[in-house]
Formats: structure tokens, C-alpha cells, sequence
């Protein structure tokens, strides 16, 4: 692992290799951190940017730039897809919802009027029996007047 690190360090832009075992009294001589480099790099990565020329830089900044725009569109339109098929199948499952609740909606009026219907056939049936109620208790009362009137030494049973 440790020769990797040389290695590595060897590869690094604007490092003077021998340079950077003597001792240095100025740790700012480089615009960046040797120790931050070390690691993944090994020399056959191409040059950091900031070793390049600022035309060739810039291009391939633009360049990476272009790529993560054009990553990122890609997953933003995968994204648009599968929410517009979210809310496609949001939409279906509504929508059978809704014929569902129509048709039990529909089954229930019928039931209702069904109810009404028989609720009024029960309350004229029921008016009707009250009214034969009525009818045999005034005859009755009629005829107890009248057998008390014909019978006057019979004491009346309560």
C-alpha cells in the first residue's frame, strides 16, 4: 500500500518528488495538499485541471458539466415517467372507484325506494286495522250498552 502512495504521490502535478522528502520551512508552496491527493490516483489518470492550459480546462470542465446536465435531465425525465405513471395508476384506480361507488349508489336507491314503497304500504295497512280497531271496539261498547239496557238486574262484571 505504501508504494502506491509514492507512486501515486510521483504522479501528482507540480510535485517535485525529491523536493518533497527534504525538509521545508514554506508548506504553502503548492496551491494544493499533497496529503489530500494521495489516495485512488495512480499515474496513468490524466492531469488534474489545474495543472492543464485554461483553454483545455475550461473545455473539459464544460464537457463534464455537460455530461452531469445531461445525466441529470435523463433522470429528471425518468422521474416525469414514472410520476406520470404514478398518477396514471392513481387515475385508473379513482376512476373504478368511482364506477363502483355509482353502481352501489344506484343499488341502494333502488333499495331505498323499495323501503318507501313497502313503508307506505305498512302505514295504509296499519290506518286500515286501526280504523277496523276502532270500528269493533265502538261496536262492541254499543253492544254492552245495549245488553246492559235489556238486562237491568244483572249486575255489569268489571
Amino acid at each position: 500500500m505504501q508504494q502506491n502512495c509514492v507512486a501515486n504521490l510521483a504522479c501528482l502535478p507540480g510535485l517535485d518528488f525529491i523536493s518533497f522528502f527534504l525538509p521545508q520551512n514554506d508548506l504553502h508552496i503548492y496551491d494544493f495538499d499533497p496529503l489530500a491527493m494521495v489516495g485512488p490516483y495512480n499515474c496513468n489518470v490524466s492531469t488534474t485541471i489545474s495543472s492543464m492550459p485554461a483553454g483545455i480546462a475550461d473545455k473539459q470542465e464544460r464537457r463534464s458539466n455537460n455530461e452531469r446536465k445531461k445525466r441529470r435531465l435523463a433522470s429528471n425525465r425518468e422521474s416525469a415517467r414514472r410520476s406520470r405513471v404514478r398518477k396514471q395508476r392513481r387515475l385508473d384506480d379513482l376512476s373504478s372507484q368511482v364506477a363502483e361507488l355509482l353502481d352501489t349508489n344506484q343499488r341502494l336507491l333502488i333499495e331505498l325506494n323499495h323501503m318507501i314503497a313497502r313503508h307506505a304500504r305498512i302505514v295504509r295497512e296499519n290506518a286500515k286495522l286501526r280504523e277496523e280497531a276502532a270500528d269493533l271496539q265502538k261496536r262492541l261498547n254499543e253492544m254492552e250498552v245495549e245488553e246492559a239496557e235489556a238486562a237491568p238486574g244483572i249486575p255489569e262484571v268489571a
